[in-house]
C-alpha cells in the first residue's frame, strides 16, 4: 500500500472517528445548554383549582369560537418546558395558537380528575396535548414523543411536526 493510500485511509479512519464521536457527544453538550435555558420555569401551577380553569378556559374558547388546547404536564418535566419554549419562540406557532386556540396548561398531577375522565392520556408520559369539543369532551390526545428532534437524543421538538398537529385539530 503506497504512503497516500494508507494516509488517505487514515484520515478517512479519523473522520469516521470524529462524526462518531460527535454523534455521541454533540447531543449531550446542546442538552446540557439548554437544560440551563429552561432551568427554574414554572409554567404550570401545581395549586390551581383545575376544574374551575378548565370550565373558565372552556367558556372563553366557545364564546371566542375557537378550539380549547389543554397541554398536560409539570415544572419537573424537561420535554414540558423545551415544548412550552417552542410555542412561545416559533413565529408560526405563535400565530396558529392565536388564532385558533385557546391554551390551558395543567400540572399533570393537579388535574388528575380531569386525565381520568379523558381516558388517562398522560399514561405514557408528558407533555401531552388534548384537544377537546365545545362540550369538553376529548376530541383527540396527542402524545408528544413522535413530535421531538432527532428521536428524542435532542431536547426540543420539531416546530413543523407540532404545526402539522395544531392545524390538523384546529
Amino acid at each position: 500500500m503506497s504512503t497516500r493510500a494508507r494516509l488517505l485511509l487514515a484520515a478517512a479512519l479519523l473522520g469516521a472517528l470524529g462524526l462518531a464521536g460527535a454523534y455521541k457527544l454533540g447531543p449531550r453538550v446542546y442538552n446540557r445548554a439548554r437544560l440551563q435555558q429552561l432551568q427554574g420555569r414554572k409554567i404550570y401551577d401545581e395549586q390551581l383549582d383545575t376544574r374551575a380553569a378548565f370550565d373558565a378556559a372552556l367558556a372563553r374558547a366557545n364564546r371566542d369560537n375557537k378550539r380549547l388546547l389543554v397541554i398536560l404536564g409539570g415544572n419537573w418535566c424537561q420535554w414540558c418546558l423545551a415544548l412550552d419554549d417552542l410555542m412561545h419562540t416559533d413565529q408560526a406557532l405563535r400565530a396558529e395558537v392565536a388564532a385558533h386556540f385557546i391554551v390551558l396548561k395543567l400540572d399533570s398531577q393537579a388535574a388528575s380528575k380531569l386525565d381520568e375522565g379523558w381516558g388517562r392520556p398522560s399514561r405514557n408520559g408528558v407533555p401531552v396535548l388534548i384537544f377537546v369539543d365545545k362540550t369538553g369532551a376529548l376530541k383527540h390526545a396527542q402524545e408528544t414523543v413522535s413530535l421531538e428532534l432527532w428521536h428524542g437524543r435532542l431536547l426540543g421538538h420539531d416546530a413543523g411536526r407540532v404545526l402539522s398537529v395544531l392545524r390538523r385539530w384546529a
